[in-house]
């Protein structure tokens, strides 16, 4: 698959996919913006806003182009319309894109109302998989890397506050050698159900979210929040919580929690989230190593 273009090439390009389909547009999957080709890169309205959506898309196939230089594919349906969508990584001048390329198949789709129906379950129930950890509800660490770190950038460039909180259960191997892994699981779903109860919207600017980034390890992040009121609200609801695990009549399993923070307020205007997140990963490291002591 070609990917190295010059401008020319990928206008040439551009036009005779347009022969074809029934729309062709170069977006920016980091920024969620289209790309203006006649205003050297200048950027556009927001991607999603074509499929009448607020955020990414939850099967945003362009951000996997990106990330792998390859081309992805898949079916939106839009008004009682279905679309089959590519997303093709190109590098324009040395620029990195993707090209997106939008055909309206309703009138090739074979397909009756009910099962087109169905379809759209499907299609909307894989979505949120795609992004969902299975066991616990909460986010998985691909919707991290593919959703929520890409648009920091917006955050930054807003001047919105972006808080987390690392958190790890005390002993949590224990647990699983005393009790067995499903004892271990059940732990993991009541806790991430109830952060999931507190921190849980995708409100623009205003998101609260709660990760499952692997193994015993999920993280708390809210943005636009001031950091000692972030702060506040974890150790609130920590107070309030229940930390004993029902997992039969026989075996209650009292547990507790170590937390991390780290405030993007803290690292000036040019701050990255590898630095937000090291900063309170230490600061997890720190706090466990003072309690066992």
């Amino acid at each position: 698959m070609k990917t190295e273009f010059t401008k020319n090439e990928a206008e040439e390009f551009i036009s005779r996919q347009m022969e074809e389909n029934d729309l062709v547009r170069l977006v920016d999957p980091v920024s969620r913006k289209v790309i203006d080709e006649n205003d050297a890169g200048g950027l556009l309205e927001s991607c999603h806003s074509l499929w009448g959506r607020c955020d990414r898309c939850e099967n945003c196939t362009s951000m996997r182009a990106l990330k792998t230089g390859d081309k992805y594919y898949k079916i939106e349906l839009l008004n009682g319309h279905t679309f089959w969508v590519q997303s093709r990584f190109m590098r324009i001048d040395g620029k990195p894109c993707v090209a997106e390329i939008v055909s309206d198949v309703t009138g090739n789709f074979i397909m009756d109302t009910d099962q087109r129906d169905e379809l759209g379950s499907i299609i909307r129930s894989y979505n949120r998989q795609l992004i969902t950890d299975s066991m616990t509800g909460v986010y998985n660490r691909r919707f991290l890397d593919e959703d929520f770190v890409p648009s920091i950038s917006c955050c930054r460039d807003h001047g919105v506050n972006v808080n987390l909180a690392i958190m790890d259960l005390d002993s949590f191997k224990k647990v699983n050698d005393s009790y067995g892994h499903q004892a271990g699981d059940m732990l993991l779903r009541d806790v991430a159900g109830f952060w999931r109860l507190h921190f849980d919207s995708r409100k623009k600017e205003n998101e609260r979210i709660v990760v499952r980034y692997g193994g015993d390890e999920l993280l708390i992040i809210s943005c636009g929040q001031p950091p000692e009121d972030f702060r506040r609200e974890v150790g609130a609801y920590y107070a309030q919580m229940r930390r004993i695990c029902y997992y039969t009549n026989e075996i209650q399993i009292p547990f507790s929690i170590t937390f991390g923070f780290a405030s993007s307020q803290e690292f000036g205007d040019g701050w990255e989230w590898t630095e937000l997140f090291d900063t309170a990963d230490r600061r997890l490291y720190d706090s466990k190593s003072e309690r066992a002591e």
